[in-house]
């Protein structure tokens, strides 16, 4: 069975495709166009996951959509009527889209796939929630699910067993954790849907001054740890601007920051203060969700589970025995789960497979590589297995910015040792350098560890695999200050030598040179652009930015 799950016409466009229960392929509509969050139709990521699957249109038995159009518009509309005369500007801009894109998707299929057959749609919690749990390692776990909005549900919550899933409590908009988050997020000058972990990276900067306040005036937690928002601080369900700007400036003391204007001392202190606040809801829910379900297990997802320094404080302080979140949390993943959901809860399929990796997009053979470099006229070194681990694991050691390029490209937002940029974490001026002349961003923006599996406990505060960066935990040691965030903390994480056996073997090869098996991993692309796709993208960020070489495959790039 060849299922075609698909997100699209809000944020993070994707594609999937799930063969007999298997996650085959999956790729984000960004890394094709370029565009950062691309929401149009997926169409060349649908052509991709195809052609990797060897699967023409013809042979697609299902289309499953990660959410329910027309419940959406419903809630779209009660909303606009419900705050009427105020949104009549939004509504008219709103409109044109629902009427051509968002409602018509069977059509769009039709013309761009020339797929005439089932389309299915998945509630939007509950392909949350399916991305999460089916290629979850659990035959039973608690499931819980949260972000900005859905069809009207903010965050949900169920159980998983076997082949079985069910949601049966939700919370309901306009009352949003996520959405709390991006309000203010938009608030301190950064774009909704697109710089939330910016927010979370400044937050060790500063301290939760405005915690009580919040909690007292903005935000009501209930004792299952669903929240109350006092509206008269948000725009959110009439206009374009998140926040009610008198509001959260008497609750601040500070006006809105103007986006790339200077961040003081009370900006951190309020990124803070809604960071502490996250932590302690999403702690909540998940207590009351255990002891609801009774489950020692627990899968994660939706935007608000890319956090991942609340899942590191649940992973520590919370009441389950095991937690897995769903490597592309956020819309992306959508896809993913709507193929999952099709499979199980509609064609009634019980066998599942948990995933074993998220390299799941496209590769580029040396032909492809070398064909690029030579049109660029750069030179270039083709380099003999096993010395291409060690030449790269020599450039790190001697203070070099390394470009790494192989495989397949991952799905999601981490780049996870295939397309990254690697550096030596020894070095305390890393850090700034790679911010300032190679991705270009704020200097407060913190960069992640990776490490071999075997070799966590020694260097992180943490005794189980992290393979996919959604971890926050303490640093055991001061020998990595480049990869250590400023309150002690790295989002880590660990390299298995089955999953990526290049990526561990350079890893190790750098820990013989240094003593230290762990790189400075980032995503190989500068501010602005997705993360680099082919070997062009590679090239280009390269040549623009201070790298200072790049390995594709087995051709060595050194400027």
């Amino acid at each position: 069975m060849q299922i075609l799950g698909l997100s699209c016409f809000y944020h993070d466009a994707a594609a999937c495709l799930l063969r007999d229960g298997v996650l085959v392929a999956a790729c984000q509509e960004e890394r094709f166009s370029r565009v950062k969050h691309d929401w149009r139709f997926p169409a060349e990521s649908i052509r991709s996951c195809l052609e990797q699957g060897g699967v023409a249109p013809g042979d697609i038995d299902l289309v499953c959509f990660y959410e329910k159009p027309f419940l959406k518009f419903e809630r779209v509309l009660e909303t606009f009527l419900s705050v009427s005369p105020r949104g009549y500007r939004a509504f008219l801009d709103t409109i044109p889209s629902w009427l051509h894109q968002k409602l018509r998707l069977p059509g769009i299929l039709r013309s761009s796939l020339e797929y005439g057959g089932t389309v299915l749609y998945a509630e939007h919690h509950l392909a949350h929630a399916a991305s999460a749990y089916y290629p979850s390692p659990f035959e039973d776990a608690a499931v819980l699910t949260v972000d900005g909005v859905g069809e009207w549900a903010t965050a949900s919550y169920g159980h998983g067993r076997g082949a079985g899933l069910s949601l049966t409590h939700e919370m309901r908009f306009p009352h949003s954790l996520g959405l709390l988050y991006s309000a203010i997020t938009a608030y301190l000058g950064f774009a909704v849907n697109n710089d939330e972990y910016k927010v979370m990276g400044m937050a060790p900067y500063g301290e939760p001054v405005h915690r009580d306040r919040l909690l007292r005036q903005v935000v009501h937690l209930n004792g299952d740890g669903s929240i109350r928002l006092d509206l008269d601080f948000f725009s959110f369900q009439f206009g374009r601007r998140m926040y009610d700007r008198r509001k959260f400036t008497g609750l601040f003391g500070v006006p809105p920051r103007t986006p790339g204007g200077e961040i003081t001392q009370q900006h951190y202190d309020i990124a803070a203060s809604l960071q502490r606040v996250t932590e302690e809801v999403v702690l909540a829910m998940a207590a009351h969700v255990q002891r609801e379900t009774g489950s020692r297990n627990l899968c994660l997802a939706g935007g608000v589970s890319l956090n991942s320094v609340a899942n590191g404080r649940l992973l520590r302080e919370g009441p389950f025995d095991a937690v897995y979140v769903q490597p592309a949390s956020g819309d992306a993943g959508g896809a993913v789960g709507a193929a999952y959901a099709a499979y199980h809860l509609y064609a009634g399929r019980e066998d599942r497979h948990s995933l074993a990796d998220v390299y799941l997009g496209t590769s580029a053979g040396r032909r492809e590589i070398t064909a690029c470099l030579d049109a660029a006229g750069m030179a270039y070194r083709i380099l003999p297995d096993g010395e291409v681990e060690r030449e790269t694991a020599r450039l790190l050691a001697a203070g070099k910015v390394v470009g790494w390029y192989q495989g397949r490209m991952e799905f999601g937002p981490r780049a996870l040792g295939n397309r990254s940029i690697l550096a030596d974490p020894r070095r305390p001026d890393m850090k700034d350098l790679i911010n300032r002349k190679i991705k270009f961003r704020e200097g407060f923006r913190p960069f992640a560890p990776a490490v071999c599996e075997e070799d966590a406990g020694r260097y992180f505060s943490i005794d189980r695999p992290s393979p996919y960066m959604l971890f926050t935990v303490p640093v055991r040691t001061g020998a990595i200050p480049a990869v250590t965030h400023v309150d002690g903390s790295a989002r880590v994480q660990t390299v298995n030598a089955g999953a990526n056996p290049r990526f561990h073997r350079l890893i190790r090869e750098f820990g013989l040179i240094s003593g230290v098996p762990v790189v400075l991993n980032t995503s190989l692309n500068i501010k602005g652009e997705p993360i680099a796709r082919t070997p062009d993208d590679a090239v280009r960020c390269f040549t623009q930015s201070d790298m200072d070489a790049l390995v594709m495959e087995n051709v060595l790039i050194v400027k």
